[in-house]
């Protein structure tokens, strides 16, 4: 009898249907949630700068502490062409101040900062000064310093310092090279200017940074006595040729626009076109333009300059710095620059001198 029931059990279950089972998903995986980023402290200007300055002053005196506190793991110098990473520059701090090398210090002139919520960039012309030791003598030289600094997570460190040759002789050797090249620039003189001096008779004539003679030649040969200067040793030599190809004298002097003596009732006619914007410099022109003289200028807008940082005149700027003059053009018009060759917002302005 229990054999009977053990078949009929066999039979019942290898005839029946097994329930069918319902699939269970898999329990979803979540991924940790990331540590909390710590949020950079902000910085504003002045405190980039003093962070800055204070960066390059232990640089100068081989405070090598100072220096490692603020080193980022990317820390590299470029300089004059070569990159130095952190430990060539701890180790070259560190040899200094154990001979007690002289100490350079540093006169700031320009800077500028430009602020991310994760970089700050620093950039400051400074005049380096080291003193006389032992048979060398002093020695003062310009640069640009570069600085950008990045959060770490936990500060804001130094990943980038760059210096470069400022001052004159960087933009001595700018121009050469651009007047070597021969390219981004009109190669004939300036319309307005050719405006301005028709019908007009022929006087003395300066041409201020007159680069390669473009404008200077085109007025002596329409008979006026020209002076053009220019900081470019290669603008001038090409200036001279020039004058020379053409058989029209030039006086070509090698001169910085900044602390030339323009002199005094010296000029019947002045240009300033594409020579920058300085309002002190333009001071110290109006003296020496004669009675009856004339003033010329083609600039950049402002508009046009702003993320360039090379300047640029406003709407009425110059018509105010001369004012009681005969002002015969103030105008702004969208045209294409002698410089750079496209079209911009461009000044073109003349005053007479009562």
């Amino acid at each position: 009898m229990r054999s009977l029931c053990l078949v009929l059990l066999l039979i019942a279950c290898g005839g029946s249907k097994p329930a069918p089972v319902t699939p269970v998903a898999p329990m979803p995986v979540v991924a940790p949630a990331p540590p909390p980023r710590l949020q950079p402290a902000t910085l504003d200007e002045a405190t980039v700068k003093e962070r800055s300055r204070a960066f390059y002053e232990a640089m100068d005196t081989d405070n090598v502490p100072a220096v490692q506190a603020v080193m980022g793991p990317s820390f590299v110098v470029f300089d004059q062409a070569r990159s130095y990473n952190a430990e060539h520059v701890v180790s070259r701090m560190t040899a200094r101040a154990d001979r007690q090398a002289p100490k350079r210090t540093r006169t700031w002139k320009e800077e500028r900062v430009y602020l991310g919520p994760n970089t700050a960039v620093f950039i400051g012309n400074a005049v380096e000064a080291m003193p006389a030791v032992a048979d060398q003598k002093a020695a003062e030289w310009e640069g640009w310093n570069t600085v950008v600094w990045t959060h770490d997570g936990g500060d804001w460190k130094v990943a980038h310092a760059q210096w470069q040759v400022g001052g004159l002789e960087a933009e001595r050797s700018m121009w050469n090279e651009a007047y070597r090249k021969a390219i981004g620039f009109k190669q004939t003189a300036n319309q307005h200017l050719i405006d301005t001096v028709k019908g007009r008779k022929p006087g003395t004539a300066l041409d201020i940074a007159m680069g390669q003679g473009r404008n200077a030649v085109f007025l002596a040969t329409k008979g006026w006595k020209v002076t053009g200067i220019d900081i470019s040793d290669e603008g001038i030599r090409v200036a001279k040729e020039a004058a020379a190809k053409a058989r029209v004298k030039l006086t070509a002097v090698q001169a910085d626009n900044e602390t030339y003596d323009f002199g005094k009732d010296k000029w019947d006619l002045v240009t300033l076109i594409y020579a920058g914007n300085n309002p002190s410099m333009i001071e110290k022109i109006k003296p020496s333009i004669k009675k009856g003289g004339v003033f010329v200028v083609e600039y950049f807008h402002k508009d046009a300059t702003g993320s360039v940082g090379i300047g640029g005149f406003a709407d009425g700027e110059l018509a105010m710095q001369f004012a009681g003059w005969k002002v015969q053009k103030d105008e702004v018009v969208e045209d294409i620059a002698d410089w750079g060759l496209r079209k911009l917002k461009l000044v073109r302005f003349t005053a007479q001198k009562p």
